[in-house]
């Protein structure tokens, strides 16, 4: 076999395309390229390109030279050449043909875009860029092409139970993440945290086939924009409050106590992670600290047993009935504290009594999006950040979509 025939069959080329050339070039940076020409035989026909034509044999009008990445051959890069034909179609005219390694527009071929997608999963594209010797510009414009392409064929048809997130992309530049709480995975990606946010999410979730009255549970923080989004995009939704927003809340408030009171006791500064942290995670000399702190009566002392009555209550309350009792019970003790930073929680837990509550009768948390987060800001970290918004939300799809890409980069 010769290496025009060896190239035509590594290339899996249909007739009547051949390899009818193999170079090596040696350029001015003393780097070599391979070098491919791709042709086909004089007088061949090809399918008429326009969609719902059913000529077959179209002769050829002329050809207009291109040139294509491909692949790199072993260390060096590789490009492809051909005269892509037009042909003469007697119902629509002069038409360019698709050529089969690549896709119509593209200056790279299908298995080049596959590969670096691929990498994109795990790595910068920068990195990525500078790997295959190509402007990270470049690589970005299919990367996208092939996340949006593959998220057309997501189907949020079953979808009933999701959760909604925030995260910060730069200073107070928020996006919204929206999840499946049953398939653990991401389906929408919104700039913004208010009303309008949740408006977003519905239109794009209807052009997935889902449905918003269908939708009966929605996780989410304490936003007031999400709470009113919500009422309106998702009417039959129950709308339940985080339990882990809830508690943060609560080590907000008890380090407000901390910092206060550490101003008139120099035990206290720097402690801020003994109150916080359950005791379970706390090493044996922090324990011990904690229990020779609390028996001085302190104020944080006090605040933190609030806390870990809070905590205890989502662990160990049987159903709805009890936990409002006890929570009754809690919002009464942290009123009556003379601790406004408690105080003030009592009223935050009262504003959204009903929601918090939902939680009992549907144990739904954001834990799936605390994960999903941690995943989101590890691809913001190792890019060192994302000058565009819409890099940012591919990327999110990308790593957390769980999007079938086979069935675009194939």
């Amino acid at each position: 076999m010769d290496t025009t025939s060896l190239f035509t069959a590594a290339l899996q080329l249909p007739d009547p395309w051949r390899v009818s050339g193999v170079e090596f070039r040696d350029e001015e940076d003393g780097r070599r390229e391979l070098h491919i020409a791709i042709g086909f035989a004089a007088g061949s026909r090809f399918p008429c390109p326009e969609p719902g034509c059913g000529e077959a044999a179209c002769p050829v009008h002329d050809a207009r030279e291109r040139v294509w990445r491909h692949l790199n051959f072993f260390q060096y890069k590789a490009f492809i050449h051909a005269g892509v034909p037009r042909v003469t179609c007697p119902a629509h005219g002069v038409h360019a043909v698709p050529v089969p390694w690549a896709r119509t527009g593209s200056g790279f071929t299908l298995l080049f875009e596959a590969m670096v997608v691929e990498l994109a999963k795990s790595q910068p594209v920068a990195d990525i860029a500078e790997q295959v010797g190509e402007h990270d510009t470049r690589l970005w414009r299919f990367i996208r092409h092939y996340v949006d392409e593959a998220r057309l064929y997501e189907d949020y048809t079953g979808v009933e139970a999701i959760g909604i997130d925030e995260t910060s992309r730069k200073g107070h530049r928020c996006i919204t993440v929206v999840a499946d709480l049953v398939e653990r995975n991401v389906i929408c990606v919104v700039p913004g945290k208010d009303s309008t946010t949740i408006k977003r999410f519905a239109r794009d979730f209807m052009d997935h086939n889902g449905d918003p009255d269908r939708v009966r549970l929605v996780t989410c923080d304490m936003s007031l924009g999400f709470a009113k989004g919500i009422r309106e995009r998702l009417p039959n939704a129950a709308r339940i409050i985080d339990k882990f927003h809830v508690i943060k809340h609560a080590n907000e408030a008890v380090d407000k106590v901390r910092k206060q009171e550490a101003r008139g006791n120099a035990l206290l500064r720097r402690t801020k992670y003994l109150w916080l942290r359950n005791e379970s995670n706390l090493t044996g000399l922090q324990l011990e600290t904690k229990r020779s702190l609390q028996r001085q009566r302190l104020k944080t002392g006090r605040a933190c047993q609030m806390r870990e009555t809070l905590r205890d209550i989502y662990d160990t309350s049987a159903d709805r009935a009890e936990a409002e009792t006890a929570l009754k019970r809690l919002c009464s003790w942290m009123t009556r504290s003379r601790l406004e930073p408690m105080k003030e929680f009592a009223r935050q837990i009262r504003r959204h009594w009903r929601d918090i509550l939902a939680y009992f009768d549907h144990p739904y948390t954001n834990a799936i999006l605390e994960g999903l987060n941690s995943v989101i800001q590890n691809v913001k970290t190792r890019a060192r950040g994302f000058k565009n918004m819409d890099y940012f939300s591919t990327m999110i799809y990308l790593t957390c979509g769980k999007l079938d890409l086979s069935t675009v980069t194939t």
